[in-house]
């Protein structure tokens, strides 16, 4: 199933480097705690996705990794910053020494490419625990460190600072997405293999294959390197995914690995760093990850809705002279402060929780105290279109920021076809003749991108409140900042809208937007949409060992199915909003 993808922005260096430095300027200026910290690793994450856009264009150049000027410049930036971030960790925010600064060179690229790096993003990824996982490790030779591109040039930074190691090299393995390669330049060749080095490989992960760490360790060994001498540094304990071979499984189960994660000292930190907004807590930090929250909001299990919990965001419940607040990992730096802009945007209209601030990564948010859940009949349809309409206009996007109408099909045809054989083969023709026209059509805003009826509360004062509203329209998928219509799409969807519920529910979401909802769009996006929820609970099916949840994405994806099947069933050019299923 496609489901999967990464997004992308276009950025002027030299602009970068200056909101670095704003950032350790700050940094320097305020009182040992919590806040300069935060600041040091915001500084941290984007200098490391610089390093990783002035890298990645040069491997565009050449095919090849290789040293440059400008990446030597920033690795050696970025290892005094990891100094500081490991000495301000150390010190429970106490120390921090000088900060490095930055300068730009001539022979810096105008543009670069910049990847959003998911672990900081999505996964609750901080680099102060990679910087505790590499002291951990058992090493047998001076430390070299290898990042792995995007999120192991930050990571691979801290890595280094915390073992005393030199710059660390990173590397973009590519083709495959299950079975990646490297391409290394023969000097830079030279001098990874020079001595009796004890390798170090950080990256995020694994995923689905661990095709990426593979790649730099196979590319190690084929050179001669004892896999003793080889260590990995991943985001989680578990193993690779489905895709992963069993060659690659059992090398995965011998090589040293240390997991770069707090595991169960989470509550703890959590519960001191909230000390800095709320004051003292009432008791301990409650841990509602991976769909625990559920059992705040429905009395009976057999009522939860399907969630696929390695896609749930980290977060805690806490209480605060006698008022409870949600506490959700948003990301770190830039990432988490253009969440919580999104979040005061959105209270301000009256449309999600009250969001109080950012400490370190996560936003707090008080909790719907007494909100209910909609039950399966619930369609409060006036509220969810006054919700989209109200989001496409306040919130617009750049041109770049989501798949094209080409990208949405061939997904589309692909989860199709795996999900139904032959037997739809072709049904989607009809739309390539309009490709072209329909992508100059498309208006992108910052959809919601997840419009599941358990996203809503209703609140005691009778407001609709949509939760989890933040970050879907750049989440780890291929989906990003699409037009009005796609969350249209989805409210049909989700809530099995007939012809005259979502003329109704068109006609409200054109009022709040200010613009008109393009219906031919809005029939493409509705194969789109439930094609693309289908490959969701498909592969999240997979990702969960738990049989009972398993069996809800499953009702789920049929669900999803049935949808697709209806529509392809249909003559797929004309808007119909009939329910799809009984």
């Amino acid at each position: 199933m496609l489901v999967y993808g990464d997004h992308r922005e276009l950025a002027e260096p030299e602009q970068r480097v200056r909101a670095v430095h704003r950032r350790l300027d700050a940094a320097a200026k305020m009182p040992p705690g919590l806040e300069r910290h935060a600041k040091m690793v915001a500084a941290l994450v984007g200098a490391g996705q610089l390093l990783q856009g002035v890298a990645d264009a040069d491997f565009e150049h050449v095919g090849r990794d290789r040293r440059t000027a400008a990446a030597n410049e920033l690795g050696e930036f970025l290892l005094e910053l990891g100094d500081a971030v490991c000495r301000s960790w150390d010190s429970r925010f106490q120390s921090v020494g000088p900060l490095p600064r930055l300068n730009v060179r001539d022979d810096w690229p105008d543009h670069v490419e910049l990847r959003v790096p998911e672990g900081f993003a999505f996964y609750s990824v901080f680099p102060e625990a990679y910087a505790e996982a590499a002291r951990r490790l058992a090493l047998s030779g001076p430390p070299r460190v290898i990042g792995i591109r995007s999120i192991g040039t930050a990571l691979g930074a801290i890595a280094a600072a915390a073992l005393g190691a030199p710059p660390p090299v990173t590397v973009r393995p590519f083709g495959d997405p299950f079975a990646r390669k490297i391409a290394v330049d023969p000097a830079l060749e030279a001098e990874l293999l020079a001595g009796d080095a004890h390798y170090v490989i950080v990256d995020e992960g694994p995923g689905q294959s661990g095709s990426s760490f593979g790649a730099v360790a196979d590319w190690l060994q084929e050179r001669g390197v004892p896999p003793e001498r080889i260590a990995l540094l991943p985001s989680h304990g578990g193993p690779p995914g489905p895709a992963a071979t069993e060659e690659r499984r059992r090398w995965w189960g011998r090589v040293q690995r240390q997991v770069g994660d707090f595991g169960d000292r989470w509550p703890g930190l959590v519960e001191n760093w909230c000390d800095t907004l709320l004051g003292p807590l009432d008791g301990p930090a409650q841990e509602i990850s991976g769909g625990a929250w559920r059992r705040l909001r429905y009395a009976n299990e057999r009522d939860w809705p399907a969630v696929v919990p390695s896609l749930e965001r980290r977060k805690f419940l806490v209480s605060a002279q006698g008022e409870r607040f949600l506490v959700k990992f948003a990301g770190l730096g830039r990432i988490g402060e253009d969440k919580l802009a999104v979040a005061r945007a959105l209270h301000s209209e009256g449309l999600v929780p009250e969001p109080l601030g950012l400490i370190h990564g996560f936003i707090v948010e008080r909790w719907c105290e007494g909100a209910a859940s909609l039950t399966h009949s619930d369609k409060p349809l006036r509220d969810v279109a006054r919700y989209i309409g109200i989001r496409a206009k306040l919130f617009p996007a750049s041109s770049g920021s989501g798949v094209g109408v080409e990208q949405l099909l061939a997904m589309t045809d692909r989860n199709a076809a795996l999900e139904f054989g032959d037997a739809f083969a072709g049904g989607l023709d009809a739309w390539e003749a309009r490709m072209g026209e329909l992508e100059r059509r498309i208006v992108r805003v910052r959809t919601d991108n997840k419009l599941d009826r358990h996203e809503w509360l209703r609140a005691k004062s009778g407001a609709l409140v949509k939760t989890d509203a933040l970050d879907h329209h750049q989440g780890h998928d291929l989906v990003g900042c699409q037009d009005v219509a796609w969350d249209v799409a989805g409210a049909l969807i989700e809530f099995d809208v007939n012809q005259s519920e979502g003329e109704a529910l068109i006609a409200t979401v054109e009022s709040e937007a200010g613009r008109a909802v393009d219906r031919e769009l809005l029939d493409l996006y509705r194969f789109s949409y439930v094609a693309f929820r289908l490959g969701q609970t498909r592969l999240g099916a997979t990702s969960t060992a738990d049989p009972l949840e398993r069996r809800r994405i499953g009702r789920l994806g049929d669900r999803y199915a049935a949808h697709l099947r209806h529509l392809l069933e249909s003559d797929c050019c004309g808007t119909r909003l009939e329910s799809s299923v009984g």
